[in-house]
Formats: structure tokens, sequence, C-alpha cells
């Protein structure tokens, strides 16, 4: 996982993140927290609101989240805002905000098979383009939330995945673990275990409910944990 060293950061709390989803009339599809550990130590919360406007072809999906995480080499603190349309929930849009002692901020574009980046410093603006292809879903890393795109897209399979921080698209490789029973804030639930594996990255492991609603997230070789902080109605 990538590690951003940072000072202290005030984050805009997740009511007014959420403000910037389109407007118009919407419906939750997931709200909630995760609170993360690393090598079983807390080590901080990630905190999402999913909303989708509109249906079929038409309809518009929101992701808007906040994260903070302190981790062994310094603290994880990113707001990110997604923005996807149609059937399948394909990206339009992405910005996430980096806070930390070099903040930055990336906001994207996804169209004509292209991702194209503008990143802004406080030294200045640089621009990025790559490849994006069709169906592709964006997973950025230290984001638990955006895995619910995944799991809606597929859960036994290969997926093209944009990593934004890293300015890059690679095939990820996802593979089914079928159903597996699970305690989640002291309530058993069902849950099916999906493992993703993405080239030059750690193998990840994730717990979605029957709505693709992400509970859990597991990376074995860094210790990372998200769990939620209640199991969703």
């Amino acid at each position: 996982m990538p590690i951003v060293r940072t000072a202290a950061l005030r984050v805009l709390p997740l009511l007014l993140v959420a403000a910037a989803a389109p407007l118009g009339a919407q419906t939750v599809v997931d709200q909630g927290a995760f609170q993360v550990t690393v090598e079983g130590r807390a080590a901080g919360r990630e905190e999402f609101a999913i909303r989708q406007s509109g249906t079929g072809s038409g309809s518009e999906v929101t992701a808007n989240g906040r994260v903070e995480v302190s981790l062994p080499g310094g603290t994880l603190e990113l707001t990110p805002r997604l923005r996807a349309r149609g059937l399948d929930a394909s990206p339009v849009s992405y910005q996430v905000d980096v806070g930390g002692d070099s903040p930055r901020r990336i906001l994207g574009q996804v169209g004509a098979g292209r991702f194209s980046a503008r990143i802004v410093t406080g030294s200045g603006e640089q621009l990025r383009e790559y490849v994006a292809s069709d169906r592709a879903v964006i997973l950025d890393d230290g984001v638990a939330h955006h895995y619910y795109f995944l799991a809606q897209r597929l859960n036994s399979g290969r997926v093209p995945v944009i990593v934004p921080r890293e300015n890059r698209q690679v095939l990820a490789t996802v593979t089914s673990r079928g159903e597996e029973q699970a305690t989640i804030a002291g309530t058993p639930v069902r849950l099916y275990h999906l493992v993703v594996q993405i080239p030059g990255s750690s193998e990840r492991h994730v717990w979605v409910d029957a709505l693709n609603r992400v509970i859990r997230v597991r990376i074995p070789a860094t210790g990372y944990e998200a769990v939620r902080t209640e199991v969703p109605r």
C-alpha cells in the first residue's frame, strides 16, 4: 500500500464531501464506516457513502469517502470522489485529495479509451494520460469501498483496473472462494469471499454481502484489514 508521510490535516466532513454529488433524487446504495487495523493494531478509519440516481443506462453512481490511517511509515489521508454511469457503473470521473506534507489533488476523466489526469501540487500541475479499457474499474489503494464496483462487475475472471495514484492500468484476476460464515460487529453474516490479484501489488481478500456491499478487506502481505463497524441492513 502506498504510504504518504503527513502532518495533521483537517479533512472535510463526509456530509460536505457528499455535497459534491450531482443534484437530483438519489438513493443510498451503501454507506458506513470501516475500522482499519494494521498487524492487529488499531490504525484508523474509512467513512464512505455510495449513492445512485436514475435507472438503467441513464443511472449515475457517486462514491465519496474519507480515509485516515496511521501506517508504520506515516499516515495515509485520502478524500476520494468517484462518479460512474450506466448499467455496469463504468467510471467517468475520479478525484482524490491526498493530505500530508506534500499534498496533491488528482482530477481524472475517463473517456475515449483513455484516463486523463491532472495532478495539482503546491509547485504546479502535471498532466498524465494512459489507456483505460472498456469496462475498467477504479481501485485506489487504501480505499476499501471501491471494491463494491469490482464485485458488481464480476466474482470470477479478469478485469481491467485503473490505479489512479500510480498512473497505470493493469489486468486484475478475480477468484471466488464461495460463501463463508463470519461475525461482524457481533452479528453473524453470510459473505462471499473474493481474491483479487493485481500485477505489481499484494493479493487482496475481499468479502461482500449478497448486494455486493463491501464488508471486509484484508491484505495479508501488509497486515492491513478493514472491517465494517456494523453490518448494513
